[in-house]
């Protein structure tokens, strides 16, 4: 059974911010499901826990507080802003063509590209086995085209 949205929708159905129709698929999934029907007991418990929590105010003073350093912290630069918008550019640039020339090294042209059955390896194949079994020393095209050593 699929509970990730069922999973999701439980707080929001917990603060009353979920639809008719999602709150009802919600219910008839809670009734077939005991896993998610646990979830939702927990997530309602301590939602009551929460909201039975005394609410306090901040004191004034470290409102102040904060407020002061707020307009005393130095302004920060935009993330792309001057030197590094400029420096951006070439770099995007140099990553454009090293995938470019990745993707045609690694891509091989279809004219030069000779499709051969498998039924001709197979044969190339077996003539070379005859070849290696048959002769005292096997050639060396053997080896090398099949990796084979004795």
């Amino acid at each position: 059974m699929n509970c990730t949205r069922y999973e999701r929708w439980m707080w929001d159905a917990l603060e009353g911010r979920l639809g008719e129709s999602q709150a009802q698929a919600l219910q008839a999934h809670l009734r077939q499901c005991p896993r998610c029907l646990r979830q939702w007991e927990s997530a309602q418990a301590t939602y009551r826990a929460l909201h039975a929590l005394p609410r306090r105010r901040a004191p004034e003073q470290l409102m102040h507080q904060v407020r002061a350093r707020i307009q005393h912290a130095p302004a920060r630069s935009p993330l792309f802003g001057g030197w590094k918008r400029v420096a951006l550019a070439p770099a995007l640039g140099l990553l454009i063509a090293l995938g470019y020339w990745a993707f045609t090294v690694r891509t091989p042209d279809a004219t030069q590209t000779v499709v051969q059955e498998p039924s001709e390896s197979w044969v190339e194949m077996h003539e070379q086995l005859e070849v290696a079994d048959w002769s005292p020393t096997p050639t060396a095209n053997y080896f090398i085209t099949t990796g084979y050593s004795r």
